[in-house]
């Protein structure tokens, strides 16, 4: 048998090997892809698919697409449940809608996306509903609220999937640096109740929360499953924009997926670091 130490290296060796070694491994394949070296039409190094990226817009229009519903999604579901946090601490304490917060949280991203299309796309319930109540003359009546342009499907299930997780660790966060005494504090010193909320409370819960709300958008950036259930084929946010690259039959579309990959691979680790830096040095 092996021996505590050993097990324990050998443990954390493996560890290290699946969340450090195996992607760096294809990040190295990719950027060796996207220079020409590798690949099923490998024919020696070039750089013409880098020179290509200046002209081909697809992949900017992906971020910029993907950085606003991550933005707003982030930003709805963290005013949302702050809202309830801050105001409805009562409501909170009892039943049964702490347990109904888990609900969502138990759901994959894939079911939430079809929930929505079957709840918001023009033959869906809602559209049905208001055709027979008089409120739409038919489908083509019924707003674009799934396949849409503004991506409002995606931001509303990246918004029901992070409510609840964001209420539940706002609610955490309020309970275990006992805001509630320190409003009580406040209202003694004379203090406004919106006073408390605004200079005391919102601060102290978005920078203990902070590491957790950057990880969380950056999740969102990466998301896969709802952007394609809900999404259009343009535009696309970045995970869609880069399977649908590397799934076309035209083998010639290979090397620049694989840059296109490597890029927001490259992107998203850098906004990782920077942000974590960002959130330590000014943490409480």
């Amino acid at each position: 048998m092996l021996s505590k130490p050993r097990s324990s290296k050998l443990l954390l060796g493996l560890y290290g090997l699946l969340v450090a070694g195996l992607p760096l491994a294809g990040l190295c394949y990719a950027l060796l892809g996207s220079l020409g070296l590798v690949g099923p039409l490998a024919a020696g190094f070039t750089g013409r698919y880098w020179r290509a990226l200046g002209t081909d817009t697809g992949l900017l229009q992906a971020a910029l697409f993907s950085l606003w519903v991550a933005g707003a999604s982030l930003a709805l579901a963290g005013g949302l449940a702050l809202a309830l946090v801050l105001g409805a601490q009562a409501t909170l304490r009892r039943r049964p809608l702490p347990t109904l917060l888990y609900v969502p949280l138990l759901m994959p991203a894939l079911v939430m996306g079809f929930y929505l299309f079957q709840l918001l796309s023009g033959a869906g319930w809602l559209s049905r509903l208001s055709f027979g109540l008089g409120l739409t003359p038919g489908v083509e009546g019924f707003p674009e609220l799934v396949q849409d342009a503004a991506g409002v499907g995606i931001i509303m299930a990246h918004v029901l999937l992070l409510f609840p997780f964001f209420t539940l660790l706002f609610q955490a966060i309020y309970q275990e640096s006992r805001l509630a005494d320190y409003y009580q504090l406040a209202q003694t010193l004379g203090a406004r109740p919106g006073q408390f909320r605004w200079r005391v409370a919102v601060p102290v819960l978005l920078r203990r929360a902070a590491p957790t709300l950057l990880l969380s958008g950056i999740a969102t950036l990466g998301a896969y499953d709802i952007p394609l259930l809900l999404g259009r084929p343009y535009p696309q946010m970045l995970s869609v924009y880069i399977a649908t690259r590397l799934q076309r039959f035209d083998l010639r579309e290979l090397p620049a997926a694989y840059l296109a990959g490597f890029l927001v691979a490259v992107g998203l680790l850098g906004l990782i670091l920077v942000l974590t830096r960002l959130t330590r040095r000014h943490a409480l």
